[in-house]
Parts: structure tokens; C-alpha cells; sequence
């Protein structure tokens, strides 16, 4: 009986880990191909390959984030205001599953701002009190609960460096988030291959930026 209950936990044992392996194999194929994606249609089809797995991963949170990011990048990538708002509907719903899988997790919230900031881009004007500060709102709890995570003042810096000056917005505005941002980055260390780490290159980008204009303006 005893050997028999062994054997038994042991089929388990390689059943898990097999499934595990294919879950991990899945995850980094699609983050391969989301680093390389360009267009829209790209990015719908590496959304639709983390929804995949999410469908057959219902307990694990980094599909449903993922594929909430990939639509948030469409959101901003897209041209059609009605498909903007369509595919951040979709982020949204997505990024609230992953919340109820992993709350409180300064990524999650992270995720959420830049939904927030996503929205606020189709119509600046009309969207700037709701989603303007929903989104402050957002990386405030994500800094809250990891002060180290380097994205929430990456895309605090964004949304400055995008602002017109007159709206308190500009360049020189947003340098002192994008450098405390870069400051994490080379501090920070995901705690494996699946977890989120992007945002480096923007903000290395946008700071090269900002010293370009400051050298052409001191001369």
C-alpha cells in the first residue's frame, strides 16, 4: 500500500512539473514575440496567445497582466478612438482578474495607471480630471506597496515629458522621475524570467532626450 500511495504522488509530482514546464515554455514564447511586435494586428495576436494560456492558467496572474499590457500598447498604438477605447475595455477586464489573483501587487497597479493614462490620451481635455488622476492615484498605491519597482515613476515621467508646460508638464518636469526611475532600474532584479521588466529603454530614450535639449539650449 505504501509503494502503491508513492508511485501514485510521485505520477502527480512529474504531472505538475510537466505542466508547469509547458506553462513556462508558453509564457516565454509569447514574451519573445511581444518584444518584436510592431503593429497593432502584432499585438492582438500575442494579447490573444496570453488569453490562451490564462484560459488554461485560471489560477496564475502574469497571463492575465500581460495580455491587459499588450492591449493597453494597442491602446496607445492605434489611431481609431473607438478601437483605442475598445481595447483598454478589454485591458481593463483583464488587468481585474489578475488583481483578484494577486491583490495588492505594485505591478498590477502599475498596469492600472497606465491603462488610466491610456484612456486620458484619446481626449486630454475632456478625460484630464478622471483619468489624470485616477492614474496618479494608481502609481501611488504601486510605489506604496514597492518602492523599488522602477515603472510607476518611469510612467509618471512619461506622462510629464508628454504634458505641454503650461498644464505643468515638459521635459524638465519629468527628468527628476525618469532619473529616480533609472536609479531603480539598475537596482532592480526580477524575481524570475516571467516577471515583468520592461520600461528601461524608454526611459534611457527619454533621458538621452532631455540632454540633447539641454545641451542645444545651453549653447
Amino acid at each position: 500500500m505504501k509503494i502503491f500511495a508513492a508511485f501514485f504522488l510521485s505520477i502527480i509530482f512529474f504531472i505538475n512539473l510537466s505542466a508547469q514546464d509547458r506553462y513556462e515554455k508558453a509564457m516565454k514564447k509569447n514574451l519573445s514575440m511581444m518584444e518584436s511586435t510592431n503593429t497593432v494586428e502584432e499585438f492582438l495576436v500575442v494579447a490573444n496567445g496570453f488569453e490562451r494560456i490564462a484560459l488554461a492558467e485560471k489560477n496564475k496572474w502574469l497571463p492575465y497582466y500581460y495580455s491587459a499590457w499588450v492591449y493597453t500598447i494597442a491602446g496607445f498604438t492605434d489611431t481609431v478612438k473607438l478601437k483605442k477605447d475598445s481595447y483598454l475595455d478589454k485591458a481593463d477586464k483583464l488587468i481585474l482578474i489578475a488583481d483578484s489573483l494577486q491583490p495588492d501587487n505594485s505591478e498590477i497597479y502599475t498596469l492600472k495607471g497606465m491603462i488610466a493614462q491610456a484612456r486620458l490620451q484619446i481626449d486630454p481635455m475632456n478625460r484630464w480630471m478622471k483619468y489624470g488622476a485616477l492614474s496618479d492615484q494608481y502609481f501611488k498605491k504601486a510605489i506604496a506597496i514597492d518602492s523599488l519597482n522602477p515603472r510607476p515613476d518611469y510612467l509618471i515621467g512619461v506622462g510629464l515629458f508628454h504634458t505641454p508646460q503650461q498644464f505643468g508638464g515638459g521635459p524638465k518636469t519629468a527628468k527628476p522621475y525618469l532619473e529616480k526611475s533609472l536609479a531603480k532600474y539598475n537596482q532592480f532584479q526580477p524575481a524570475n524570467d516571467l516577471m515583468p521588466n520592461w520600461g528601461r529603454n524608454m526611459v534611457e530614450s527619454l533621458l538621452n532626450q532631455i540632454a540633447e535639449t539641454d545641451s542645444t539650449d545651453t549653447k
